[in-house]
C-alpha cells in the first residue's frame, strides 16, 4: 500500500497514522509520502512518525520532500489535508458574513463556498495529475468543503473521490453521553445516515442490538441532564461539546430528527437566526483592523507550535508521553485516534469490508435526489470497491433544506470545474438561507471582492451576475 498525504506537514497526521500502524498489514513493505509546499514541516512530521511506538512494528518507508509527481507515482490512496487561501481573506469573509446576517464557517456557509472556489482548482489539478501517475488511486478529501470537492472530482475527472470529515465519529461520543452518561466513545452503536456533510441524519440505528430510536425515546421521556465531561478538556472544547449535545437533544425532541455529526455550522441551519445572532455576540472580531491583528497572532501561535513540535523531535519520547502526553493541549496532535475515517478507508482499500459515511454523488442511494447530486450517506467498501450501504430517505421535515444545500454544493463544483462565473453566481444564490434576497446578493458581492486576488481569473467576474 502506498498512501500520499497532500498537506503532509499537518501534525494531526501523527495521531491518524499511529492508528493505521496498529494494522501492520496496511503498510507492510509499503510507503507513506508526506507532500507539502512547506517541505520542512513535512520532514518534521515524517521524523515524528518514526518516533511513535507503533512505527517499529510496521516496516514501511516514510518519505517527504519529493515532487508531487513522484509522490503520486503508484499511489493507492491520496489524502488531502489543507486549507486554501489566506487566513486574512477567510477571517474578513467571516466578518462580512456576520455583518450581513449569515453564519460563517469553512463548510456549510457562504464563506465556505468561497473556500471551495479557492481550493477547488487545487484539488482538480491534483486529480488531473492522479489520472496520469496513479489512475487507480482514490482521492480522499479532508479539506473543507469536502462535498463540493468530492462532487467536482467525481463528475469532472476520471478519479474516484470521497469527501470525509473528522465528525464521522461524533455520534459515538454524543449518543453515548445521552444514553449512558459516559464521556467516552460508545462501541455499541450501528447507524446509517443520509444528508449533507455537517448536516446528515441517522435514518436507522441500533444500540446494543436494539432499536436506537426506541432507546432514545425512553431515555429522553423525562428529565435529562448533560453528564460530566473529562477533566482534561479545555474550557472552549467543553463549551462546544455541551452546546452540541444539548442541541442534538433539542432538535430530536422538537423536530424528530437525529443529527449524525454534531457540527456547529450544520446544526445552525435548524435555528438559523438564533445561531447567527449568537455567533455575532461571541465573535472576537468586529473590524478589519481586529482581523489583521488576529491573523498576525495566529501566525505567531503557529510559529510557536512549530517550535515546540521541533523541540520534541530532539527529545527521547517515552511510552508515558505517547500514552498520556497528549492530554496537554499543546500535544493533542500526539493522541492516537480511534476509528479515524482515513484509517477505515485505508483498510477498505486494502481489501477489508468496512462501513463508513462520506460525501460523493448520490448514485441512487437517497430517494428524491438526482443521481449526480452530491450527498453524504453510508457506504460499504468491499473488495476494493465503493457502494451505497443501503437505500435512504432524508426526514421529510428537512428534505427541502437538504435538497437546497446539496444542489448549492453540487453546482459550486460544476462552476469551479468549468470556470463559469454565471454558473457560480447561480450556485451561490442556490444556498437556501435568505435565498435570492438583496442581502444575500450584497454578501456574495462582498465575498467576491475580499477573495478576488485568490480566486481563479475566470471566476472573478461573478459579481457581474449577482
Amino acid at each position: 500500500m502506498k498512501a500520499v498525504f497532500v498537506g503532509g506537514g499537518a501534525s494531526r497526521l501523527v495521531g491518524i497514522l499511529r492508528e493505521a500502524f496498529s494494522y501492520p498489514g496496511l503498510f507492510s513493505g509499503g510507503e507513506i509520502n508526506l507532500y507539502d509546499l512547506n517541505a520542512p514541516r513535512a520532514r518534521a512530521v515524517a521524523q515524528m512518525l518514526r518516533k511513535t511506538p507503533e512505527y517499529g512494528r510496521v516496516g514501511c518507508k516514510i518519505t517527504s520532500g519529493t515532487t508531487l509527481e513522484a509522490a503520486l507515482e503508484g499511489a493507492d490512496m491520496v489524502g488531502v489535508i489543507l486549507m486554501a487561501g489566506s487566513q486574512k481573506s477567510y477571517q474578513l469573509g467571516a466578518l462580512a458574513s456576520r455583518e450581513h446576517g449569515f453564519f460563517a464557517s469553512d463548510n456549510l456557509s457562504p464563506n465556505g463556498a468561497f473556500l471551495a472556489i479557492k481550493g477547488g482548482p487545487i484539488l482538480l489539478n491534483l486529480a488531473r495529475k492522479m489520472e496520469r501517475y496513479s489512475p487507480g488511486a482514490w482521492l480522499v478529501d479532508f479539506a473543507n468543503p469536502v462535498a463540493v470537492h468530492s462532487g467536482m472530482i467525481n463528475q469532472h475527472s476520471k478519479i474516484q473521490a470521497l469527501g470525509v470529515c473528522a465528525g464521522y465519529t461524533n455520534h459515538a461520543w454524543d449518543l453515548n453521553r445521552i444514553l449512558t452518561g459516559k464521556d467516552e466513545p460508545g462501541r455499541d452503536f450501528d447507524v446509517e445516515a443520509a444528508g449533507v456533510n455537517h448536516l446528515s441524519f441517522i435514518t436507522k440505528g441500533a444500540f446494543r442490538g436494539r432499536d436506537l430510536f426506541a432507546a432514545l425515546d425512553r431515555r429522553l421521556a423525562g428529565k435529562w441532564e448533560m453528564p460530566p465531561l473529562q477533566k482534561h478538556l479545555p474550557p472552549a472544547v467543553r463549551k462546544s461539546i455541551i452546546r452540541s449535545v444539548t442541541s442534538l437533544v433539542r432538535f430530536y425532541r422538537a423536530l424528530g430528527v437525529l443529527i449524525f455529526s454534531t457540527e456547529g455550522d450544520g446544526m445552525a441551519h435548524l435555528a438559523y437566526d438564533e445561531w447567527c445572532q449568537r455567533a455575532g455576540r461571541e465573535a472576537g472580531t468586529s473590524s478589519p483592523g481586529q482581523v489583521q491583528a488576529q491573523v498576525k497572532q495566529a501566525a505567531r501561535n503557529r510559529a510557536e507550535s512549530d517550535r515546540k513540535f521541533q523541540a520534541l523531535l530532539e527529545t527521547d519520547l517515552n511510552q508515558t508521553f505517547w500514552d498520556r502526553g497528549w492530554q496537554a493541549p499543546a500535544n493533542f496532535w500526539a493522541r492516537k485516534t480511534q476509528h479515524d475515517i482515513f484509517v477505515e478507508i485505508l483498510r477498505g482499500r486494502a481489501g477489508e469490508t468496512v462501513k463508513i459515511v462520506a460525501s460523493r454523488p448520490n448514485h441512487g442511494a437517497v430517494d428524491g435526489f438526482l443521481n449526480r447530486t452530491v450527498l453524504e450517506y453510508s457506504l460499504i467498501i468491499e473488495k476494493g470497491a465503493i457502494r451505497p450501504a443501503g437505500r435512504y430517505r432524508v426526514p421529510e421535515i428537512v428534505h427541502g433544506l437538504i435538497s437546497g444545500l446539496a444542489m448549492h454544493q453540487t453546482m459550486l463544483g460544476d462552476a469551479i470545474a468549468t470556470d463559469d462565473p454565471k454558473l457560480l453566481a447561480q450556485a451561490l444564490l442556490a444556498y437556501p438561507m435568505r435565498q435570492f434576497s438583496a442581502e444575500a446578493r450584497r454578501l456574495y458581492q462582498a465575498l467576491a471582492r475580499i477573495n478576488r486576488d485568490e480566486m481563479p481569473r475566470g471566476l472573478r467576474s461573478v459579481g457581474d451576475y449577482l
